[in-house]
């Protein structure tokens, strides 16, 4: 049996990057100060839960995607849908129960997580700007749980910084993967930004927030950061540029989301180097 469909259906790559986002959390929030055990069960947890969430929301996204992604392990028959509940299930307990490691405050948000991402996938998906902002908030909490993991000192003000950011990064792109997946949201009553007011008027207010996050990307350089955030920030927002001229067309949607997949993981990058204990 290969493994490669079940990598896929858990999104490992975006599950690496919800734990690299724990990650930084942490070392934000601790600037640096590792306990290595806590800071690599906080990335654990973040994955684990992250896992369940990407799984049952293809579980009940199995007949959209029939028409938008007919290639993907359920709809394409290479995974059963009930092996892939169980699959939710397991890895979504097993994130909760090795977030108790942790403490009841890191325990409660893993346990508030898995039901947001399960009632996303199961209706809140379906309500579009309700649906947006709970992926936009999970997204957020795995920085968030990161420095919740460390929960000393002045952790919730230095993690709360990148946690905005991701936010609101996040809420942009969830309105970019609707014009994405226009035609399968439609037909099934997603009724998302692109379905409610048009392909137009979602890329505009996509590019809105990108253009808030590009006038406001060097605020962290002056709220503590160093000067390798603000190096790597300014590069990064060249990608953001890109996406904010870009045609809006439901084809270059698709390629929008691949460049801001990059920007996502260089601004963790950014973070965390820029939370380096030096002043350049």
């Amino acid at each position: 049996m290969s493994i490669k469909p079940y990598l896929q259906l858990v999104r490992i790559h975006n599950v690496i990057g919800s734990a690299l986002s724990a990650l930084m959390g942490y070392l934000v929030a601790s600037e640096w100060h590792i306990i290595p055990v806590r800071m690599i069960i906080s990335s654990l947890v973040v994955a684990l839960v992250a896992a369940g969430g990407y799984v049952i929301n293809d579980v009940y996204d199995v007949e959209i995607d029939r028409i938008n992604k007919p290639y993907r392990p359920i709809p394409s028959g290479i995974v059963s849908l009930q092996t892939a509940k169980n699959l939710a299930y397991a890895t979504s307990i097993s994130g909760i129960l090795l977030s108790l490691i942790l403490g009841i405050f890191p325990a409660l948000v893993a346990l508030i997580t898995v039901i947001l991402l399960f009632e996303y996938a199961a209706s809140l998906k379906k309500s579009g700007l309700i649906g947006n902002l709970i992926v936009a908030l999970t997204s957020a909490l795995s920085a968030f749980y990161g420095g919740l993991a460390y929960f000393t000192g002045n952790w919730l003000y230095l993690v709360s910084i990148p946690t905005l950011y991701i936010f609101f990064f996040t809420l942009s792109r969830e309105f970019i993967k609707g014009i994405e997946d226009y035609e399968g949201d439609k037909a099934n009553n997603v009724r998302t930004l692109a379905v409610r007011l048009g392909i137009s008027k979602a890329w505009k207010v996509s590019k809105a927030i990108l253009v808030g996050l590009i006038i406001t990307s060097p605020l962290p350089y002056w709220l503590g950061f160093n000067i390798i955030y603000l190096i790597s920030i300014l590069i990064l927002d060249f990608l953001l540029i890109y996406v904010v001229l870009l045609k809006e067309t439901i084809e270059n949607s698709s390629k929008a989301r691949s460049v801001m997949k990059v920007y996502a993981l260089g601004t963790i990058i950014a973070f965390i180097l820029g939370s380096l204990p030096v002043r350049l």
